[in-house]
């Protein structure tokens, strides 16, 4: 999910990946709507009850971006301490924004309103990105943090597999097949349980994505790639409606995944030119705040409306006060909730820009500034980089 959007669109020189950026921000929309639950006509279709899949497409993403901004420098010699410090100053200054953001929701209203309360060792395990290691998710504070751990865990394998050579790529490989025998048989335990294991296989796909992208010589016309790239769209969603393969499906999408990745990396059929407007591109600019940020909204709503509609006398309109997840402690009427999903998926937006703009965005740029410096710092001392 995490996938530098620079690094997205200009990972090596002369190269853009802009149709991936727009899907990847289409697919945080998606996460957006699916963590609604079944509320009105939109959210409760089953193209996003489904959705949270979506997740694995960003951990292919993540492993093809990855591997086309980094994999020649981290094999070349380029600081893995330096990587390590750009990817966490990506990453970890929203979400620990994030997570402080559901500590005082918690402190506030849960406690002082509501009158209830969470074990603050999970307030601690989200916040040192931790939750990738459990066995499910469910963290009140960082809804979606444990793919963030996933990821960050991921860059530290990169950062140590890329310059081992042959070695390296026999440690993946066989990661890579431990994570699939163990989602296909139902293996899962914390400290490699099924979230690591996602992370691990889907990373994996997409670094093997960015190596067959480097060297596809494929003369394909511009017509038959865009009825490639409106097949594997059409894919994706029956997937999404139907989860043809039961418990299986989420292997499944893999391949049909990594299809996507390896088609839209080539920016040239219609369905990538109608995904490079500009509004989906900043769509796509925005994703990791879309991401990171819309259970800020979502979650306290699910937990105040039953106490505001209990104090505006309308008590008809509490769904199910006890249902933590999405909207659903609301019943409002079908067209009610489908006009609520849209606004709030317009204000998931507005507050992701803002979000972007005063937090991500600077904290990308002090990170490589000080990293930066640090290389800068090492150098001078003559040292070798580690």
């Amino acid at each position: 999910m995490v996938a530098d959007t620079a690094e997205t669109s200009r990972p090596t020189e002369g190269e853009r990946f802009i149709a991936l950026d727009s899907l990847r921000g289409l697919a945080a929309v998606m996460v957006v709507v699916f963590h609604m639950g079944a509320f009105g006509l939109i959210a409760s279709l089953e193209m996003f009850r489904h959705a949270w899949l979506m997740v694995d497409f960003f951990f292919v993403l993540s492993g093809f971006v990855i591997a086309a901004s980094y994999g020649d420098r981290l094999t070349g010699g380029f600081s893995r301490t330096r990587f390590m410090l750009l990817r966490l100053g990506r990453v970890v200054p929203l979400h620990a924004a994030t997570v402080l953001l559901f500590l005082a929701f918690e402190v506030l209203f849960v406690r002082l309103v509501l009158h209830q309360n969470h074990d603050v060792y999970y307030f601690w395990r989200g916040f040192l990105l931790l939750d990738g290691f459990a066995e499910h998710t469910g963290n009140f504070y960082a809804p979606v943090s444990w793919s963030i751990s996933v990821e960050v865990l991921l860059y530290l394998a990169a950062a140590c597999l890329f310059s081992l050579g042959r070695t390296g790529l026999a440690i993946a490989v066989a990661g890579a097949t431990a994570a699939l025998l163990a989602m296909a048989t139902g293996w899962n335990h914390a400290g490699f349980g099924i979230l690591l294991q996602r992370g691990v296989l889907g990373f994996s796909l997409g670094v093997l994505c960015f190596t067959l992208h480097r060297r596809w010589n494929w003369r394909i016309d511009k017509a038959s790639i865009t009825a490639l790239e409106v097949a594997l769209i059409a894919a994706v969603v029956w997937l999404l409606v139907e989860m043809p393969f039961g418990r299986f499906t989420t292997i499944a999408s893999y391949p049909l995944f990594a299809g996507t990745v390896l088609v839209f990396a080539r920016d040239r059929g219609w369905v990538s030119r109608w995904l490079q407007l500009g509004p989906l591109v900043w769509v796509g600019t925005l994703s990791y705040s879309i991401y990171m940020t819309h259970m800020l909204l979502l979650r306290p709503l699910n937990r105040a409306m039953p106490t505001v509609l209990e104090a505006l006398g309308r008590p008809d309109l509490i769904g199910r006060p006890s249902d933590t997840f999405g909207l659903m402690t609301m019943e409002l009427g079908d067209t009610a909730e489908t006009l609520v999903t849209v606004g709030l998926v317009a204000l998931v937006l507005v507050m992701s820009s803002y979000s972007w703009r005063y937090l991500e965005e600077p904290a990308r740029q002090w990170s490589r500034r000080q990293a930066k410096r640090w290389a800068e710092a090492r150098e001078a001392q003559g040292a070798v980089p580690a």
